[in-house]
């Protein structure tokens, strides 16, 4: 009983400090944004050239980061909404934070380099990185949890043929499929697609490398807006403990 309150207070503090570390890092994408001087702006002909130049892009990619650190922490909700977090888990997630903590100076950097492909390049890997590290955050966190689903491998996958249209539900895994852990692997796809296609067009064009991280805003809002009718709780035979915990994955997931 010590050790699961223990644990419990721990992971607690760990959310709070996530929440933190994702509060600070969209306030301070504010903050470098360059304010220009006097001596900088001498004319309107310079301040239209500093508006197009860079103004205008740095509030695009402002937005566009601050949408990415936002995906990111809305990861981190689901995490904490999971029963059962050990400690290397929770190690990660510090070194994710840690990760995530870099995208104001590679926003900053993207605002005054942009047209240069280098600082694309830059700033498509440092979000490929923190997606590839949530990516095996949640898949160690599912497998924590789940442990009965990789111990049957290919019983589940003899289901899922038969039945994926409908959800399925087996004795050892208690949950669908479907409805919870492969939604959840697909949000966490979508930075890592979104990152991919901006590395490739950093050496096309920055913008439309910029731009194709909007694809995660599309694919994330898709996700998280469609419903599945066959996926219910209420035909599965659960505990309320295990109907609570899936509860607040689902709703972590569909925002509900």
């Amino acid at each position: 009983m010590a050790n699961n309150k223990f644990l419990n207070n721990s992971n607690d503090r760990h959310a709070a400090v996530t929440d933190g570390v994702f509060a600070i890092a969209m306030t301070i994408l504010v903050l470098e944004f360059a304010v220009p001087t006097i001596n900088d702006i001498s004319s309107g002909i310079a301040l239209n050239q500093y508006f197009i130049n860079y103004l205008a892009p740095s509030i695009l990619i402002y937005f566009v980061s601050f949408y990415i650190v936002y995906n990111f922490w809305q990861n981190t909700v689901i995490l904490f909404n999971f029963s059962k977090i050990s400690y290397g888990i929770l190690m990660l997630n510090m070194v994710t934070m840690a990760a995530v903590c870099l995208i104001p100076f590679g926003t900053g950097f993207l605002f005054k380099f942009y047209q240069y492909t280098n600082a694309n390049i830059f700033f498509s890997l440092l979000i490929l990185g923190i997606s590839l590290l949530y990516l095996v955050l949640f898949f160690f966190l599912v497998r924590f949890n789940f442990a009965d689903y990789f111990k049957s491998k290919d019983l589940i996958k003899t289901a899922v043929q038969d039945s994926y249209d409908d959800g399925i539900e087996l004795t050892n895994l208690k949950i669908y499929i479907r409805g919870v852990t492969l939604t959840l692997f697909y949000l966490l796809l979508a930075p890592v697609i979104s990152s991919l296609l901006s590395l490739l067009l950093a050496f096309i064009s920055p913008m439309a490398s910029i731009l194709s991280f909007l694809l995660t805003l599309i694919i994330v809002f898709i996700i998280r807006t469609r419903r599945f009718t066959n996926d219910k709780l209420v035909e599965v035979d659960l505990t309320d403990d295990e109907k609570k915990f899936l509860e607040n994955i689902r709703r972590s997931i569909y925002g509900e």
